[in-house]
């Protein structure tokens, strides 16, 4: 027997093998289906005679193979007590629709603009008018001249400037000159005063008299050749050198009609 036969025959051996042992098998599953499904089949099935405990034999009935019954795959529902049971409401009546006054558009009130009041005109104030006073009969009393802390003053036109008329120098001369007059405004006797004057290298006392050509109480001091502007100081002294008048600061002026500076003391008190 060739190699290949002998295998061809191997295999139909284990085919066959293999087909008894799934015949076998499917028996003992329909078997026990069969069991399973219809528990009934056993109750039909006949026995021997069992012997008792006498020896004796006695027909004894078949008995009942208690079957337990699994429960289904399908589960039961059951209702829990403690949710609430959904009741399904009726159906809602259908609203109609009615139709509702529509309100019409009222006016918009028209802004009347406000205008501001004419301010009104003021009145001119009445201007009060002076009171009127009485007025004295009789003539008006001359106030008293104020009396100075000293005896002498200038006079009320002191300083006042002139072109030069005591000399023949004509511009080529600036002098400072005047006179002294007592209460009575009379010139005071000659060399009874003495005029201070300083100042620009200046530093002379000169005797009231001495330049008669301004008056008997005349003096005068020379200070340049040509007119200038320069400041001098004045005082009027005793003739012992105490002042009897303030002092009184002068400038002299760079003018041919103004280079005699004229200069007056007038006694107060």
């Amino acid at each position: 027997m060739t190699r290949k036969k002998r295998s061809r025959i191997g295999t139909a051996f284990k085919n066959i093998i293999a087909f008894l042992f799934l015949l076998l098998s499917l028996l003992v599953v329909v078997g026990f289906a069969a069991v399973f499904f219809m528990p009934d089949l056993l109750d039909n099935t006949p026995l021997g005679p069992v012997f008792d405990r006498g020896n004796s034999p006695t027909a004894v009935p078949p008995t009942k193979v208690v079957v337990a019954v699994l429960p289904s795959s399908t589960p039961t529902e059951t209702p829990n007590p403690l949710l609430p049971t959904w009741t399904p409401i009726g159906a809602q009546p259908t609203l109609e629709m009615q139709a509702t006054n529509t309100r019409r558009a009222t006016a918009t009130p028209t802004i009347v603009p406000t205008f501001p009041s004419r301010t009104p005109t003021p009145t001119s104030t009445p201007t009060p008018t002076d009171t009127a006073t009485a007025t004295p009969i009789g003539p008006t009393a001359t106030p008293a001249p104020t009396k100075s802390a000293f005896p002498f003053t200038k006079s009320n036109t002191s300083p006042f400037y002139l072109q030069n008329y005591a000399n023949n120098a004509g511009c080529n001369w600036l002098g400072i000159a005047g006179e002294v007059l007592d209460l009575s405004r009379n010139p005071v006797p000659k060399n009874s005063y003495v005029v201070h004057v300083w100042g620009s290298g200046i530093d002379e006392r000169l005797l009231v008299g001495s330049a008669p050509t301004y008056s008997p109480s005349g003096w005068e001091q020379f200070v340049f050749d040509a007119p200038a502007v320069r400041d001098f100081n004045l005082q009027l002294e005793t003739s012992s050198g105490t002042a009897v008048s303030q002092v009184y600061t002068v400038q002299t002026r760079a003018s041919c009609n103004e280079n005699l500076l004229r200069f007056d003391f007038v006694q107060n008190h």
